[in-house]
């Protein structure tokens, strides 16, 4: 349902966006991001009553809510982990030399003005990363947590990550991230914490995408 309504969200903010602006030519264009963000938002729209219908729970009781100091705390420590095992698997990388490989869709990623700039920044370090705690750890990871122990439910949320983004070679860093994000969120309680650390992973990775363009 989720996954339908972010794709009919698509459909219908694409037909406009075309005629408007033209077909959007890399994940840069300002046209691009208006259609992303549109399957973003689409899905959530019915993600959130979705979640609370099949939960029994409020988002607040989900872990929607303003975080404390442990909260801040497991967040610093998320970030510690996260610039740690990037630094890692980029020489992991690098032994097998693919230092150089970027990620599936942005290999000729250009943002040819400081408003795509912007909309990149929104879409990718704002509104994908709610969407997509919202849906992997939300509601994928919640609803096996029920049913199976948890670094179990967490292994295979975090695998479903991954392959969601479809890159191999990102692949196994992909699905660790996931992983650690579903053990960050059980730890804290609170959905807000992998949320602040994907924004924080995404406005990285797209603000030196931005910076340093990739060749034509």
């Amino acid at each position: 349902m989720v996954l339908v309504a972010g794709l009919f969200a698509m459909i219908v903010a694409a037909i406009p966006t075309v005629i408007t602006l033209g077909a959007p030519m890399n994940p840069g264009d300002i046209g691009a991001n208006i259609v992303e963000s549109a399957f973003y938002l689409g899905g959530l729209a019915v993600l959130v009553p979705l979640l609370e219908r099949v939960s029994h729970r409020t988002l607040s009781q989900l872990g929607v809510r303003p975080l404390d100091k442990f909260s801040w705390g497991i967040v610093a420590v998320s970030l510690v982990v996260l610039v740690t095992m990037q630094v890692v698997y980029q020489a992991v990388l690098g032994a097998f030399h693919q230092q150089n490989h970027v990620q599936a869709g942005f290999e000729h990623f250009r943002a040819t003005s400081p408003t795509s700039a912007i909309m990149v920044l929104i879409t990718g370090a704002v509104i994908a990363p709610i969407a997509e705690e919202m849906f992997f750890r939300g509601l994928i990871f919640n609803a096996l947590a029920t049913r199976m122990p948890m670094l179990v439910a967490a292994l295979i949320s975090g695998v479903l990550f991954g392959l969601g983004h479809g890159d191999l070679v990102l692949f196994p860093a992909l699905a660790l991230f996931g992983v650690l994000q579903a053990i960050f969120y059980r730890i804290s309680g609170n959905l807000i914490v992998p949320m602040i650390v994907h924004a924080a992973n995404n406005a990285i990775f797209l603000t030196l995408m931005i910076v340093i363009p990739s060749p034509r």
